[in-house]
């Protein structure tokens, strides 16, 4: 869709109308859906009514106040990404800055209210929230795209015990024909019973084994690849979780010669995200393979949780190539990467940094030594809802 097409959502705050009609004649020649509220109640009934793009909000209001109006749509998950501009008296002191911006405001403009200025400052956020899609466009296409390629990679790996089974259930045939003639021929002896049974006996042990292969490969991936769809608060073992991720990279890394050692405490669970944190774990190996154990055959990666009240510490560790200080410094951030040109998007970890903080509410901190390795550490609230109910 091209851009100017799209018509954006914008909310008028104030308890005086005709406040509100200064600020909609200075816009009607945008193409904004402009609707307005002259209670802070009855913004906050529309706000989560009405698809809002922009909330232009007057701080001082009779009934509940701009800063309370605008802290709670930024306590509600379906409204706190709604940029607010607050609209305020030009006689605005150091402490109501303060808080304008501590409880969640974007912009201030100051009254008299200047056309120019209103429709800057809103094509400013709108910029910012066209910038954000645009972001979580690249990340959600880059998590389909990951799991697309699972999706691939697990097929041919489970085709594998699939074609072994269909060989074993063709041998296990073949011998109980055999048998069975041999029994109607009455030339069954004692030593051929005994061998046939030794041979049926091998036959169901490899059958047995590549139907665990295959059905322990399919359910990790189904576990891992629904969770991360649906993004659902879940509690979960550790452990046992990350040992699904890691048979979901299975057939990756069976291509390769590193090896991955878990030592985290099996007391550990969480009431988290499951989901995201299973993108957080495959980017970061997806980056170490690609990245830290480019120039090295055989590579060590350690993934190390301890067992603790509140919080969970996840130590993630390779013995790499490393970085230098300056990829240090840049690691998080969105589109650095060293390998431009070469398939290297700069996302894997940026998107790490932002599913760490923004949604597990946690922490990602590394430490790197050209020619030694990478470590990643990973604090997080063993309870995410609990930290949300006393925050």
């Amino acid at each position: 869709m091209v851009d100017n097409l799209i018509t954006y959502s914008v909310l008028i705050v104030d308890d005086q109308a005709s406040n509100i009609d200064v600020i909609r004649r200075y816009l009607e020649e945008e193409n904004y859906a402009i609707s307005g509220a002259t209670s802070g109640q009855k913004a906050i009934e529309l706000v989560n009514k009405l698809n809002i793009d922009i909330l232009l909000l007057d701080t001082s209001m009779s009934d509940i106040d701009g800063y309370e109006v605008c802290r709670i749509v930024k306590e509600e998950p379906s409204t706190r990404h709604i940029p607010v501009i607050f609209v305020t008296d030009d006689t605005l002191s150091t402490e109501d800055l303060r808080r304008c911006f501590a409880s969640g405001a974007a912009d201030i403009i100051s009254r008299p209210v200047h056309k120019d200025i209103v429709k800057t400052r809103i094509k400013n956020q709108l910029y910012q929230i066209k910038q954000l899609k645009m972001e979580n466009k690249l990340r959600e296409s880059n998590k389909m795209a990951e799991l697309g390629s699972m999706v691939a990679e697990i097929s041919h790996e489970v085709s594998s015990p699939l074609g072994n089974l269909r060989l074993s259930i063709d041998y296990l045939n073949e011998k109980n024909n055999s048998l069975k003639k041999s029994f109607e021929n009455t030339t069954l002896t004692k030593s051929e019973l005994n061998g046939h049974i030794e041979k049926i006996d091998k036959a169901l042990q490899m059958c047995t084994a590549n139907i665990n292969l295959a059905s322990n490969v399919m359910f990790s991936f189904k576990q891992v690849a629904v969770d991360q769809c649906s993004n659902n608060l879940l509690r979960f073992n550790l452990l046992r979780y990350t040992k699904d991720i890691l048979l979901t990279l299975r057939p990756k890394l069976k291509r390769c010669s590193h090896e991955i050692s878990l030592k985290i405490d099996e007391r550990v669970e969480l009431n988290s995200y499951p989901g995201v944190l299973s993108q957080v774990l495959i980017n970061l190996v997806n980056n170490t393979l690609t990245h830290a154990f480019e120039f090295i055959e055989k590579g060590n990666i350690e993934i190390i949780a301890e067992f603790e009240i509140d919080k969970v510490v996840i130590v993630y560790r390779d013995n790499g190539i490393g970085m230098d200080s300056n990829s240090a410094a840049n690691a998080f951030k969105k589109y650095y990467t060293t390998k431009a040109g070469q398939g290297g998007s700069g996302l894997g970890l940026s998107i790490c940094h932002e599913l760490v903080e923004d949604i597990l509410g946690g922490t990602i901190t590394l430490e790197s030594t050209l020619g030694i390795g990478t470590t990643f550490t990973i604090t997080l609230d063993k309870d995410i809802a609990e930290k949300r109910v006393h925050a």
